[in-house]
């Protein structure tokens, strides 16, 4: 398969852990690096991205961004409320009307940390899996933000050491999966996850299921799994997993903040970010997997075919935490963060 990229118009500021999605020809994107902005192109226009009303609410990053008919929803993700001083994991969720290019606040109640979760429209819920625990990142953030800390460099360190030193299931990432009823506003646990909770994974859409491709499964360890999730009447019907890239790749690593859509049929993911000897720490249990690594930012095209994943080309430089959404041209990518950190003004068409 070949892969074809075709510039379009640039964002107007670097675009990084953000949300973004798209109706037919139109994209919608924002939050994270652009803080509360919100902006719009239509790619079979020819113009430039516009700006639209922008978000109400807490300015966040990370959040799960749930596109269905006529807008979408945006649900939790990270940010600073008023009266603190350090960011927490949110609680709220707004729903986007493109028609009226207006948002409005439809939970404040939301039960679980949703932090990096993964979510999908079927039916008349919103089903969301994974997320951190809200308790434990408040908790870090309140503790790294306090005036003890502050003037002491050392005693930061050490504890960022304590908490990455920790095994995976002492995380306590949501490994229940929730539902919210769209009529009545209502959350509620409908089962368990029933593989390993993660955050951060790449997210396709496919006849009303949700496939997550990798992810983290702790700070800087990624999941080397690719889960798929089928609902029906309300609840999770089937999960199994698919074929992974490192039955391609033996030396990969997994991705998390890949870039993740569809075209013609066909799954592809890219970019994304990992720590090259991460796994190896951990299965030697070095908790802390990814101490003294530098984080690698992959170029890597993956494409899946129904059967299994096969390296299918290279983005223009490598890139993660950016947003993907598949239009009917073809898969859009927006932003994201660079090898050095900075937030990435490029789009592209991928075909």
């Amino acid at each position: 398969m070949k892969m074809h990229f075709s510039p379009l118009p640039s964002l107007p500021v670097g675009l990084k852990n953000g949300v973004g999605f798209a109706q037919q020809d139109v994209i919608y994107a924002g939050l994270g690096s652009l803080g509360s902005q919100w902006l719009m192109l239509d790619i079979a226009s020819g113009h430039g991205w516009q700006a639209k009303a922008p978000f109400p609410g807490t300015s966040r990053n990370d959040a799960v961004c749930i596109a269905v008919a006529g807008g979408c929803y945006v649900l939790s993700g990270a940010g600073v409320i008023d009266g603190y001083d350090y960011p927490t994991v949110l609680t709220d969720g707004y729903f986007y009307n493109c028609t009226e290019d207006s948002w409005h606040l439809v939970t404040d109640q939301i039960p679980v940390g949703l932090l990096g979760a993964a979510g999908s429209a079927v039916g008349e819920y919103l089903f969301l899996i994974g997320g951190y625990n809200k308790c434990q990142f408040d908790g870090l953030m309140a503790q790294l933000n306090s005036p003890l800390m502050a003037s002491d460099p050392d005693k930061k360190q050490a504890c960022l050491v304590e908490f990455m030193s920790k095994p995976i299931e002492d995380y306590q990432w949501n490994d229940k999966i929730f539902r919210f009823e769209l009529s009545s506003k209502q959350w509620q646990e409908v089962g368990e996850n029933p593989f390993q909770a993660n955050c951060g994974a790449g997210v396709l859409h496919s006849n009303g299921s949700l496939v997550l491709v990798e992810g983290e499964v702790k700070p800087g360890l990624r999941s080397l799994h690719t889960k798929q999730y089928q609902f029906e009447g309300g609840k999770l019907a089937q999960a199994n997993y698919l074929a992974s890239i490192i039955e391609c790749d033996p030396t990969h690593e997994g991705l998390a903040g890949a870039y993740c859509g569809e075209i013609n049929g066909l799954w592809v993911v890219a970019g994304g970010a990992f720590f090259i000897g991460s796994q190896s720490n951990y299965r030697t249990e070095k908790h802390y997997s990814h101490q003294g690594l530098s984080k690698t930012f992959s170029d890597a095209v993956w494409c899946f075919d129904g059967c299994e994943w096969q390296l299918a080309g290279q983005l223009p430089q490598g890139g993660a935490y950016g947003v993907s959404v598949t239009t009917p041209q073809g898969m859009v990518l927006l932003g994201g963060e660079s090898q050095q950190g900075e937030a990435l003004t490029y789009c592209y068409l991928l075909t």
